[in-house]
């Protein structure tokens, strides 16, 4: 899965498409004359997708959307922390122009000339199925930051396209995935693409039919709950049970050994050094940077974050990927230590209004002035060839433990079962032994059913808690929790793959977050002094002002979370599969934080009633 010197055909097709004036730099420019394509040989092509939506969600070194993955999306998704620019204060849509663009321009453009021109050859039938399966993920991923967007007329050549409503783009992915995948014939090896020409998976027939398995479940699971979120809606009612029926269908299959079964089968694409400029941007942003530039830079460097390493750190639950995700602080000066050697960053370091800072309360950060100070990312994840994962054998495990337990699905074991297989297949993915992994899921709060035990020896209350004293905090209950501790478990086997990270922590809600402090720039469209994590990307400022009308009724009519039909195009609108986020209670009696600011914290979205 490697990207290496096999791109000669990839950039051949890259020259061809550029020849062919086919891929620009956004949407309303690639709708424009569609006569000027023809039809190209899909493999000089296809190769091309798939490279670019690894660059685009990934990031690369010389794309402007480099910055996705790490500054914007690793903030969003509680995994990563940056405290300089507006990503981190939840007010800037940063480069998701650039991955707008990116992804229709150059990730879908050569699928559906591959499509369109070869949809009817019999000889093409694997080829074209696969163009579709990867079209599909595509806009799984483009519906997931955006919400409504042009997906029936996507790439016809008209600047106007219309716009299309989630369920209808959803409902589409689900039959695009399933018909692919039934279309695919692995005995017809002479209809495929070259293996040096395809990238992602070699042109191995059943892989792709198992990625397309995979993400057809994703897809659903995604949804299930779209009418509980929106009781109100008829058309979401419809399209949560056809969801959940191909939740049902899909884990029926994986039953069957047509998803995958191990780590082996996990689907990742790896960053490279060849001329295709593909290396990992960590690499550039941290692994060469010298201590120097790295303290000049330190507003703008990603470190482990807050949230994430009240779950993980030795303190709390121990996690035994722990040296794997992370590298330790180095404690800082004698003169001017830094207590904390897994001190995570939060999205600010204020505090709300009027809270009431303990006395004798110093900040875990006051002596955080060198890059070195925080919990830092691991060195697994700053190779310059990094791999990077679409999909794991561990979110399989967990998919189907929410399922079961939710009863979406009657069949397999129990959910208590693929919970513990999701944490088996999390740690083996990184080579972690088998006893420690054992003794992590006999740990009180982590086993299943069992509360956290804060008085076990080697854990530290205070370490459960957030900087402000507990308005949010790791502990867990007995079995009412046990959702929750699927959800968490999901959550952290996704570090790295921050898209999909934020994707589940907006589906799910199951996991409360300390909001930004630091939030007055965004007043406009929150209430008070602080603001949530994002539910979705604008939609990108060429394409508001070239599509004008479709853009605005998709904000005013197929956004349902803009029940003032604000006419803004905000951050704030939650998108169907999205659960409401409740706000945070008042803190638990006795924490510091109760003792500080005993009231709770509200979602005020300004954009509902």
């Amino acid at each position: 899965m490697k990207m290496k010197k096999q791109y000669l055909s990839i950039i051949a097709g890259v020259i061809t498409l550029l020849a062919m004036n086919a891929c620009t730099g956004g949407f309303e420019e690639i709708n424009t004359n569609p006569n000027r394509i023809t039809a190209a040989e899909p493999e000089f092509i296809f190769g091309l997708s798939p490279v670019t939506t690894l660059r685009a969600i990934g990031g690369a070194k010389s794309d402007a959307a480099r910055a996705n993955n790490w500054f914007i999306f690793g903030n969003y998704s509680q995994m990563w922390a940056v405290e300089g620019g507006g990503a981190p204060h939840f007010s800037a849509d940063g480069a998701s122009d650039d991955l707008w663009n990116s992804l229709y321009s150059n990730s879908l453009k050569p699928l559906f000339n591959i499509i369109d021109n070869y949809g009817d050859l019999p000889g093409y039938k694997n080829r074209v199925a696969i163009a579709k399966i990867w079209r599909s993920y595509v806009f799984s991923i483009l519906v997931g930051l955006y919400g409504p967007l042009p997906y029936v007329e996507a790439c016809n050549g008209d600047v106007t396209a219309r716009f299309d409503k989630e369920e209808d783009i959803y409902a589409g992915i689900l039959d695009e995935l399933k018909t692919a995948y039934e279309a695919i014939d692995p005995e017809n090896t002479a209809d495929k693409y070259p293996a040096s020409a395809e990238p992602f998976l070699q042109s191995d027939l059943t892989r792709w039919s198992q990625f397309a398995h995979c993400i057809r479940l994703r897809t659903a699971m995604r949804i299930a709950e779209c009418d509980v979120h929106h009781p109100d809606q008829t058309a979401l009612r419809s399209l949560a049970a056809t969801a959940k029926a191909v939740v049902a269908e899909e884990l029926d299959h994986a039953e069957r050994g047509l998803l995958i079964n191990n780590n082996a089968g996990n689907f990742y694409m790896k960053f490279d050094n060849s001329d295709l400029d593909t290396k990992n941007p960590l690499f550039f942003i941290v692994d060469q940077m010298t201590p120097a530039e790295k303290k000049r830079q330190l507003g703008n460097l990603p470190v482990l974050h807050e949230s994430l390493m009240m779950w993980i750190k030795p303190a709390t639950y121990n996690d035994p990927v722990l040296p794997v995700y992370v590298k330790a602080g180095n404690g800082g000066t004698s003169r001017r230590p830094v207590k904390d050697k897994y001190l995570g960053r939060p999205n600010s370091m204020g505090a709300p209004t009027d809270y009431r800072w303990p006395d004798g309360w110093v900040s875990p950060y006051a002596n955080v002035d060198d890059y070195p100070h925080y919990a830092t990312i691991g060195a697994e994840f700053l190779k310059s060839d990094a791999p990077y994962y679409f999909f794991s054998y561990a979110e399989l495990c967990f998919l189907r433990a929410e399922a079961k337990l939710k009863a979406f699905w009657s069949g397999g074991k129990p959910a208590e079962e693929y919970y513990y297989e999701g944490i088996d297949a999390r740690c083996l993915k990184y080579g972690i032994a088998q006893a420690k992994i054992d003794t992590y899921k006999d740990f009180a709060g982590i086993k299943w059913g069992v509360p956290t035990d804060l008085e076990r020896p080697g854990v530290v209350v205070t370490e459960f808690l957030d900087y402000l004293g507990g308005f949010t905090h790791s502990v867990l209950g007995g079995a009412e929790d046990n959702l929750k501790r699927i959800i968490v478990q999901h959550w952290i086997s996704l570090f790295g793959q921050n898209i999909d990270a934020w994707t589940l922590l907006r589906r799910t809600q199951a996991i409360p977050f300390k909001p930004n402090f630091n939030a007055s720039q965004n007043d406009g469209y929150v209430s008070g002094t602080w603001a949530y994590i994002p539910e979705r990307l604008p939609y990108p400022g060429r394409e508001r002002s070239v599509n004008t009308a479709e853009a605005q009724k998709a904000i005013q009519d197929y956004l349902y979370d803009n029940t003032l039909n604000d006419t803004q195009d905000r951050i704030t609108f939650r998108l169907i599969f999205a659960a409401d986020n409740p706000g945070l209670p008042a803190p638990v009696a006795g924490l510091p934080a109760y003792l500080s600011f005993p009231y709770p914290l509200p979602n005020q979205a300004m954009n509902r009633k």
